[in-house]
């Protein structure tokens, strides 16, 4: 049974040359925290990355004929090389990202995208928001697609310098059944006109080559090897893949300057689920915040200067904050090459007649200094690091353990050795490997609970235990998730059943003491939902209400806090939008009050202002005037007389933020009392407050 359901995020950053970007879960907010000026404000979200593409594929032929174009390494060319890999080290002579429709390299261009519903319109008092991540750039050759199986689909090409094409489609869903997914489709062909790196065509040109296929009209024994991250690294092919809280990254726990123990995962696999996976452990070199030294999940620190201190990122006192599962799971295999790109064989993963040749070929988790690569050794030392000649499945395949005792390890990075194959590949024929990437663990708000419970000592070691343990089951729930997908694919693309489509505009509007909210109708909606996000748009979402029509007015905000807004299309089976679409950012809206006729009655909120006091959600370093004239000149001395700022108060409304309490030297406001002096700009009349600032 999937207890503590999950809320957990996972997001994918690129940074080879081929890599993708994809935004789920919470991600699909977007991966930037909004707010102020030199406040050190930090995500609250619990922000996960999986980098470098997902993985990079490793080609490990048992033989080589070098043909003439080969620029790398002019000493081998007219040889064949027994064995011989290519581990796409060499930026240049290795590999190229290519558009192939001919012979157009595609040059410093992002994969394109493709979305299975055109990218919503938001407008926010009065001004569009544009959202790179769900915006279309026809020049890069991104669009829509109404028959996709996901919400969105980004694909990208590569060739390599033996003329095999690489090219990767990742699919993921923006609602929350599945939004904790990154589902991959690797087609690995060796078209009958192969194109490979010639750098005679440009740095990173790809030039046909009817010279590698008479030299290699058939790779036999051909090997895929693959390498991964389910934490963070740096060694492997292309620096490696990721699936962690990354320091420079905006973990959770490091954004907010809590340092505990990182990289000690305990790390699993399951030869039957086909499936790898890894938790956070107990390091044994780390205290972490807690008197018994326990640092599994990563606890916040209790009450005091380091909590204080990571008050903007919501987190609180003993709160696990790394208590996900993150795995990759296998799903097909070609067991031969199949004629079209377009078309899969049988899978290999479940045919076992032959227990020695079942895949994969080797599984293991390397430490990252053992790491082989070509940038260390020669390429007959990498293929049989890759490929295990000799070697029984048993010894290639990972031992778990699961019932490590307290799951003690060490700080350290590992990498999983994935290998595949072997195959004859010819002319014309292709290989698929599917997989999907998943986080999930328990929500952030079970997270705070439980957290709480064993700081406290309310629950027992073995309760702790037993929740973080659960992070397993909303794992496994992921990958039954997933392979519904890939059960219901359409040729190579996976598919789930469709939701809603969003709506395709959504306006929300500051007004007096409300704020309005608009949008399109959807076909087949039945009703719609509408979400409040307090303070920033990355909080926990509040769920205002369910309506029939396309407006809403929410006349429950108050003044002077910030608000962001999201609506969701539910049709009649329950099915929903994903939230995230319409979801609101910048600097949000706020209702206010019209233009009072008083000054006298001019207030400034709060006052005294205390930085630990109860602001204004999301906006800590802020003061709010209220009963302002329609047009107004604040100025705010210091008790000495010493002029800090100057706010043109001009929106013809009665309410003015001075949103970051700095002065014009760009310095926080310290603590002190300080007047406030209001012209009204019409009439000239004027007015003094004085508040008190306390930090």
């Amino acid at each position: 049974m999937k207890r503590w359901i999950a809320l957990l995020v996972v997001g994918l950053l690129c940074g080879s040359a081929h890599g993708q970007s994809h935004q789920l879960g919470k991600l699909w907010d977007g991966l930037t925290w909004p707010g102020g000026l030199e406040e050190s404000r930090v995500d609250p979200d619990i922000g996960y990355r999986i980098g470098s593409g997902g993985y990079s594929v490793v080609g490990l032929y048992s033989t080589f004929s070098v043909p003439s174009y080969f620029e790398a390494g002019q000493s081998l060319v007219g040889t064949t090389q027994t064995p011989w890999m290519n581990d796409l080290l060499d930026d240049l002579a290795d590999f190229s990202p290519a558009k192939l429709g001919g012979t157009q390299t595609r040059l410093n261009k992002p994969n394109p995208k493709f979305f299975r519903v055109t990218p919503p319109t938001l407008v926010q008092d009065g001004s569009e928001i544009l959202r790179p991540d769900w915006r279309l750039f026809p020049a890069d050759d991104d669009g829509v697609r109404s028959d996709l199986g996901a919400d969105m689909m980004i694909s990208s090409t590569i060739v390599n310098s033996e003329g095999l094409r690489i090219v990767t489609e990742t699919y993921s869903w923006a609602n929350a059944e599945a939004d904790d997914i990154i589902f991959e489709v690797k087609t690995i062909t060796y078209p009958t006109t192969p194109h490979v790196i010639d750098l005679r065509a440009g740095e990173r040109g790809i030039a046909s080559s009817s010279e590698t296929a008479s030299l290699n009209p058939e790779y036999k024994d051909l090997y895929l090897g693959t390498n991964y991250y389910l934490q963070r690294g740096g060694s492997g092919p292309n620096g490696g893949a990721h699936i962690t809280i990354v320091p420079e990254d905006g973990g959770r726990a490091f954004d907010a300057g809590l340092l505990g123990g990182i990289w000690d995962e305990v790390n699993y696999y399951d030869d039957v689920e086909k499936i790898v996976y890894a938790h956070d452990g107990d390091d044994s070199g780390k205290l972490g915040f807690r008197a018994d030294g326990d640092d599994r999940g990563e606890p916040a620190p209790g009450s005091g200067d380091l909590l204080s201190g990571a008050a903007a990122a919501n987190i609180s006192a003993g709160e696990f904050m790394e208590s996900h599962y993150k795995g990759r799971v296998f799903l097909h295999i070609d067991k031969t090459p199949t004629s079209s790109p377009n078309e899969l064989s049988d899978n290999w993963l479940e045919d076992n007649s032959d227990p020695e040749n079942a895949q994969p070929r080797v599984m293991r988790w390397v430490p990252g200094e053992s790491w082989t690569s070509t940038r260390t050794a020669d390429r007959k030392t990498v293929h049989d690091f890759y490929v295990q000649s000799n070697t029984t499945r048993d010894q290639r395949i990972a031992v778990s353990d699961p019932d490590r005792a307290g799951y003690v390890t060490q700080e350290q990075i590992y990498q999983w050795l994935t290998t595949f194959g072997p195959w004859d590949l010819k002319l014309g024929e292709s290989i698929h490997i599917v997989s999907a990437m998943i986080v999930n663990g328990p929500s952030e708000s079970e997270n705070k609970r439980v957290g709480a419970q064993w700081a406290n000592g309310t629950i027992s070691f073995a309760e702790k235990e037993a929740f973080l343990d659960s992070g397993y089951d909303s794992l496994m729930a992921s990958v039954a998730v997933a392979r519904q997908a890939w059960a219901g694919r359409v040729g190579t693309m996976p598919k789930l059943p469709a939701v809603p489509a969003w709506p395709s505009s959504f306006t929300v509007t500051s007004g007096p003491d409300q704020n309005e909210l608009s949008w399109n109708a959807v076909t087949g909606a039945s009703t719609y939902r509408v979400y409040r996000y307090t303070g920033f748009h990355t909080a926990v979402p509040e769920l205002l209400g369910e309506v029939t029509g396309t407006t809403y007015s929410d006349a429950n905000a108050l003044r002077g806090t910030r608000y962001y807004y999201s609506v969701t299309a539910v049709d009649a089976s329950g099915g929903e939008s994903s939230r995230f679409a319409t979801r609101t950012e910048a600097e949000g809206v706020s209702p206010f009050r019209g233009p009072a006729s008083d000054i006298t009655q001019v207030r400034i909120v709060p006052n005294p202002y205390q930085v630990q006091g109860a602001n204004f959600t999301g906006q800590a370093n802020k003061l709010l005037f209220v009963n302002l004239p329609a047009a107004a000149l604040i100025r705010v001395f210091t008790v000495t007389g010493d002029l800090i700022t100057e706010i043109s108060h001009t929106s013809g409304s009665g309410d003015e933020e001075w949103p970051l309490m700095i002065s014009d030297n760009n310095q926080f406001v310290t603590s002190g009392i300080y007047f406030a002096h209001i012209t009204d700009t019409n009439s000239g009349a004027t007015h003094i407050e004085r508040f008190v600032v306390v930090r």
